[in-house]
């Protein structure tokens, strides 16, 4: 007895185009405005709220350090409750506006209550000098009086 070989629908230069795999199309990188949001929410004279909400990393960054390089009035919250990824740019950029107010006499916290972000402010040891608070609310009474 032989062996039959199993029938195919190509042709001896490969297989026909309805059996050719649909060539997957790269979808392109969103941009850091729709991977990062910043809203700046002037609390009251001497209180601004700088919520960040998404991702800051490496392409996004820039954006957080422009939110917070213009002139900041005596007490700055960064709520990032929003933010579900904070890689070591964004820490640099909190770290050295946090250093900028100290300099300036003024006051800066944190609101965090992610874990990749609690995790990477543990980590660096970042907050044993930057205030961490779970609550924009707790941050808002704290913040001032420091």
């Amino acid at each position: 007895m032989t062996e039959r070989m199993p029938f195919t629908r190509s042709s001896r230069d490969g297989p026909t185009f309805r059996d050719a795999p649909h060539p997957v199309i790269p979808r392109p990188r969103p941009t850091a405005e729709n991977l990062l949001r910043i809203q700046r929410i002037r609390w009251h004279e001497d209180l601004l709220v700088i919520a960040a909400a998404g991702e800051i990393d490496l392409a996004t960054a820039g954006r957080l350090e422009h939110a917070l390089r213009d002139r900041l009035p005596a007490a700055t919250v960064l709520d990032l409750s929003e933010v579900g990824f904070l890689g070591v740019a964004g820490l640099r950029v909190i770290e050295s506006a946090a250093a900028r107010a100290r300099a300036e006499h003024r006051t800066t916290g944190v609101v965090a209550d992610t874990r990749p972000v609690l995790r990477l402010l543990n980590l660096f040891g970042t907050d044993t000098h930057i205030p961490v608070y779970r609550r924009l609310d707790h941050a808002i009474l704290e913040v001032p009086k420091r």
